[in-house]
C-alpha cells in the first residue's frame, strides 16, 4: 500500500487499535455537543464520552481536517477518505455506518428547465458517489 512507505504511516501502523475497546486509548476526534454518531458506537457496545476526545467540533469539515492532521483517529465517510492516501482505514469492518441519501424536488418544479437539469446533476453525482462509498466485503 502506497501509505506504509511513509515512516511517519509506518509508526502509527505498530500501534492501531485492534478492537473497538482499544479506541480508549488512542486520541480520537468527534463531537463537542452533538452526540449523534457517537451513539451509534455506544450501540456496538463501545461508550464514549465527549471528553474522551482529544479534539472536538461539531463540525464535520472541521473533524476532517483533524484527521488528516493527524491529530488521532475518527470518523471520515468512505468515499472522502478514498480520496486520501494518507488516511488509513481503522477497525473499518467494524465500525460500519450506513446513510440514507435523498435528493427531493416540489413536483411544480420539474417543469423548469435550469432547475430539472440541476436536479438530474445532482442525482447522477450523487449516485455515482454513493457507489463509491460502499464498504467492499
Amino acid at each position: 500500500m502506497e501509505s506504509q512507505r511513509n515512516p511517519q504511516i509506518q509508526k502509527v501502523f505498530r500501534t492501531l487499535p485492534l478492537c473497538l475497546h482499544d479506541l480508549r486509548q488512542h486520541a480520537l476526534i468527534g463531537y463537542d455537543r452533538n452526540p449523534a454518531h457517537s451513539r451509534m458506537i455506544e450501540m456496538m457496545g463501545v461508550p464514549l464520552t465527549r471528553e474522551m476526545f482529544a479534539f472536538r467540533s461539531d463540525s464535520d469539515l472541521a473533524q476532517l481536517a483533524a484527521l488528516r492532521a493527524g491529530f488521532g483517529i475518527g470518523a471520515s465517510q468512505l468515499g472522502i477518505a478514498r480520496q486520501d492516501r494518507n488516511l488509513v482505514p481503522v477497525l473499518h469492518t467494524d465500525l460500519l455506518f450506513s446513510m440514507d441519501v435523498w435528493v427531493a424536488i416540489h413536483p411544480d418544479m420539474r417543469r423548469d428547465r435550469r432547475i430539472r437539469l440541476t436536479f438530474d446533476y445532482l442525482v447522477r453525482e450523487l449516485t455515482h458517489y454513493a457507489k463509491t462509498s460502499r464498504h467492499e466485503a
